[in-house]
């Protein structure tokens, strides 16, 4: 149940972070989306420092909580690319190099794809 709660809580706090930005990046000011570049890449550092920081460095159950609260939860609510970019990252280390390619073509192209499909099915 802490689990849930520490993930709850993180997702809370990532999600209204990643409100603040923006709102403080309006879409009309930027042709280019910079609010959601700027959180996914905010997102990804900072679940790399803390993917990092646990495996190294912490008890089990100190790496978990931070873990869960921190990378699930706050960059997950903050950003989902996040939680994309360290499983590109361990299929890498893995040497698993086709199925990494394979992870980021499909994920990119059937993202896209599924997302113009959800609007088109509501249109």
């Amino acid at each position: 149940m802490k689990d849930f709660l520490l993930v709850g809580l993180g997702g809370m706090t990532g999600s209204i972070f990643r409100y603040s930005i923006s709102k403080f990046f309006t879409p009309t000011l930027y042709i280019f989306p910079v609010s959601t570049l700027l959180v996914n890449l905010i997102g990804c550092f900072i679940a790399g420092i803390i993917f990092k920081l646990t495996s190294n460095h912490f008890n089990d159950t100190f790496s978990n909580n931070i873990l869960n609260f921190l990378v699930i939860g706050f960059c997950g609510g903050f950003t989902t690319f996040s939680a994309f970019s360290i499983e590109s990252i361990t299929l890498f280390n893995q040497g698993k190099f086709l199925l990494l390619i394979s992870y980021i073509m499909v994920s990119g192209i059937f993202g896209i794809l599924f997302c113009g499909l959800g609007m088109l099915i509501v249109k």
